[in-house]
């Protein structure tokens, strides 16, 4: 029997990095990605219990690419004691994120606190910071980046020696077609905006592969990336 094999025959197309428009700040903030936004949360919880960490007040969080603060919010909630540190390079994304963490749970005011930094900025050294991470995280951050070798070189300036690493992406479908189905899949009933920027990021996103050659070409190859479903890519470790 002859198999086919599928080839990733779907070139890169890039996005904007940042997301600044006031539509689409709000489509994005008053959206529900609860599903995929505590899948973060889960993966990191079980990759801490499996390697035996704990986290307490001297550790710190920072989530890159935090848009309007919802996973922020939510490793905030779950370790009341960590400090958490949402980075965005989108002031408009802020205003957002520091409106919700007024209305957030009292408990974390204090521990969440936001930076309007922009990730190449750090990549290339024009912005330095005062403190360093135990954690990294980030959710669909790594297509957004035009060059994907500034993600992981900023990386590996902000986090601590043997910093975790939980990071989550969209993975590139094979096809235009395929893209175009995945979008009219997950979100058939979204606003516009909204469907229109799932359908550009699948495009601007990696393939396993690729990301792949990325930690090894950044020495980072320490990283493991795992396919988790259709749409999404994980990558997980120690820095």
């Amino acid at each position: 029997m002859n198999v086919t094999k599928i080839s990733f025959a779907m070139k890169r197309i890039t996005e904007p990095e940042l997301m600044e428009s006031p539509a689409q700040v709000k489509a994005y903030a008053e959206a529900d990605f609860s599903k995929s936004d505590s899948m973060v949360l889960i993966g990191l919880e079980k990759f801490l219990k499996q390697s035996g960490k704990t986290l307490d007040e001297s550790n710190l969080i920072i989530d890159i690419a935090c848009g309007p603060g919802n996973i922020a919010e939510l490793l905030a909630l779950n370790w009341p004691s960590v400090r958490v540190i949402g980075i965005d390079g989108s002031k408009q994304m802020l205003i957002e994120a520091k409106r919700n963490l007024r209305k957030s749970d009292s408990k974390i005011f204090g521990k969440l606190s936001y930076e309007n930094i922009d990730i190449n900025s750090i990549a290339s050294s024009e912005k330095s910071l005062p403190f360093f991470a135990d954690i990294i995280v980030s959710n669909s951050a790594l297509h957004h980046l035009h060059s994907p070798e500034s993600f992981w070189t900023a990386l590996q300036k902000l986090g601590e020696e043997k910093c975790i690493h939980f990071h989550r992406d969209l993975r590139r479908p094979c096809s235009i077609d395929k893209a175009y189905e995945m979008q009219e899949k997950y979100f058939i009933n979204a606003p516009e905006i909204l469907k229109k920027d799932f359908y550009a990021s699948l495009k601007a996103s990696f393939t396993v592969e690729e990301v792949k050659q990325q930690l090894i070409d950044a020495g980072l190859s320490q990283l493991k990336v795992f396919e988790v479903d259709e749409l999404y890519l994980e990558i997980i470790g120690y820095v």
